[in-house]
């Protein structure tokens, strides 16, 4: 009879629920555990303000305003935010909520989100640079595995995304062991970030309120086709408010530039910003 089968679709879907509640938390205590053992490892960080001198004219306004008095460095980061996002350029834009997690030494971060596409269906996604590897691992419903991948171009993408995303920890930009500054003008200096033998070098321009606007690079696109190519690539910053006493961004754009037109991906904005959380 009719209903018979009507209540079994209902059994299954009730079921495929349970299933999808359950690896939902695995997947948050996966996530969990790796924060946990990259926190672990991480070294003591350090606050240089003698470096200032030795650094572009930019980048000594951005850091004397970014930091203020603090006179410790930044061990940790957690944040979180909402937001949007689209799967492909052309795609359609979703709502997203993420937490992020970063280490200052060496400069790593992990990251998770959860894009919902509709009335329960949602892609979880795990990005990660933790001493220079990078990985991304996305599901659906936190079940069936899209995507797996690490590599060498993993690598060097996610690492040009942390240097994108440092000022949110302002302070690792002083610390030689990773970080190396070039002048280019009154406004804009090169920044390149190593951590073992990976680096990911990037522009940082400043704005008239001395702060970064924007960060550009190039980093691995994949249009679609399983070919990765460098692609230049955008990060911006805006509405900066002061976090303990240091000034970060709160809103954060992502980019990609495609046939001379920049094409927006993800848009960031921060709910809650903390530094050394235990």
């Amino acid at each position: 009879m009719w209903w018979v089968a009507g209540w079994a679709v209902v059994a299954i879907v009730g079921a495929c629920g349970v299933v999808a509640s359950t690896n939902s938390v695995r997947f948050e205590r996966r996530v969990a555990r790796e924060v946990r053992e990259m926190e672990t490892a991480a070294e003591a960080p350090i606050l240089d303000r003698s470096r200032l001198a030795g650094l572009p004219a930019p980048v000594q306004r951005y850091l004397n305003k970014a930091l203020g008095a603090r006179e410790g460095a930044i061990r940790t980061v957690r944040l979180r935010h909402g937001g949007t996002f689209r799967p492909s350029l052309q795609g359609s834009w979703f709502p997203i909520r993420g937490e992020q997690h970063f280490t200052t030494a060496p400069p790593g971060f992990i990251w998770w989100g959860r894009v919902r596409i509709c009335p329960g269906l949602w892609i979880d996604a795990r990005d990660r640079s933790v001493n220079g590897a990078g990985s991304m691992f996305v599901t659906a419903e936190s079940t069936f595995t899209i995507a797996d991948s690490h590599g060498p171009q993993l690598d060097q993408g996610a690492l040009v995304r942390l240097l994108a995303e440092m000022p949110w920890l302002p302070t690792a930009f002083l610390d030689s062991r990773y970080v190396r500054w070039a002048a280019v003008d009154d406004h804009r200096a090169s920044a390149t970030l190593q951590v073992n033998d990976v680096t990911a070098t990037g522009l940082f321009e400043f704005g008239s309120d001395e702060l970064p606007s924007t960060l550009s690079a190039e980093r691995f696109f994949d249009a679609g086709d399983g070919k990765p190519v460098m692609t230049p690539f955008v990060g911006r910053f805006t509405d900066y408010r002061p976090v303990e006493g240091v000034l970060v961004p709160h809103r954060a754009v992502a980019a990609w530039i495609v046939e001379g037109t920049s094409q927006e991906y993800v848009r960031f904005d921060v709910e809650r910003l903390e530094f050394d959380v235990h």
